[in-house]
């Protein structure tokens, strides 16, 4: 059941326990105080209206534009406009409500948080606002045909926000993998550099944490990782030349020291730099490699 405090002006329409509504006009303002948590939607019908709460929030209606949030115990909320003849739909929905729609309501917690400072700009929702706002004929149809009108705007607020929700995803998963590719070219054409992740993230304009996730979900392996196998093949490549001195190797890789890329290469692959021109497997590609192994084991 809904619990509310209202100012002598109104009283919001009754269509269930967990659903009250009704048009407001706030050109002197409206208070309300909600005494448990609720989803909360406010339609601006007839020009601009403001809504504010005692959690310093506050966000601008224009008129067809709407907005979905979801409220705290003991939240005061005003609703004002500066024109007379300014009118807005408020409906409030017990978090109950949520829970007996049999879904899941922490899916629709997250959607709508995350789409808080926004107004949702869909006409159809003012269409529905309209036909609640002019159900007549017996009460017992009139309170169904409310009902129905009330989940209707409720529904379309949310596929509205979902819709954009995906799309913002979808958009900030290119950008997220052109960042990603960014940072991979930048390892690949400079061996001799060792990225720290804070450098890449600065360089290619990132959060880091984003940049370790996104960097790991698109090629399998840390960024660590990545700049040591780097290393270590081309290390592998210019010693098979036989151009190279181990130190100089070292030093076109990013050692300072000789004796850190022994030591490093030696654990990568399990032998020394200067055995490689005498031991077979460092000539078997990666596939031949996995064949000889799994042919050991089956033998």
């Amino acid at each position: 059941m809904i619990s509310t405090v209202l100012d002598n002006n109104y009283n919001l329409q009754k269509i269930s326990e967990h659903i009250h509504f009704d048009e407001l006009s706030p050109y002197k303002g409206c208070k309300f105080k909600i005494h448990e948590d609720v989803y909360v939607s406010i339609i601006a019908t007839k020009e601009t209206s403001f809504y504010t709460t005692s959690a310093t929030e506050s966000l601008k209606l224009q008129e067809g534009y709407s907005f979905l949030k979801y409220l705290s115990k003991d939240t005061l909320i005003e609703i004002k406009s500066l024109a007379i003849n300014s009118k807005c739909l408020f409906i409030i929905y017990s978090k109950d409500f949520i829970d007996r729609l049999g879904t899941e309501e922490h899916r629709f917690f997250q959607l709508i948080q995350i789409y808080t400072p926004h107004t949702i700009q869909d006409v159809a929702i003012h269409s529905s606002v309209v036909e609640l706002l002019q159900v007549n004929g017996p009460a017992y149809l009139r309170n169904i045909q409310q009902k129905s009108k009330v989940l209707e705007i409720f529904f379309k607020q949310l596929t509205f926000i979902s819709n954009l929700q995906e799309k913002d995803t979808v958009n900030l998963r290119l950008e997220e993998i052109k960042k990603v590719e960014k940072a991979k070219k930048l390892i690949d054409e400079n061996i001799s550099n060792t990225y720290t992740i804070p450098e890449l993230s600065r360089i290619i304009g990132t959060n880091e944490q984003y940049l370790k996730q996104h960097f790991k979900q698109q090629y399998g392996m840390t960024i660590r990782s990545y700049i040591l196998k780097n290393k270590m093949n081309h290390a592998k490549e210019l010693l098979l030349k036989g151009d190279y001195k181990v130190a100089v190797i070292a030093n076109k890789i990013g050692y300072k020291h000789a004796t850190h890329f022994t030591t490093a290469f030696k654990r990568y692959f399990g032998f020394l730099p200067n055995s490689i021109r005498f031991n077979w497997i460092a000539y078997l590609s990666p596939y031949y490699l996995d064949l000889e192994l799994e042919l050991l084991c089956i033998l």
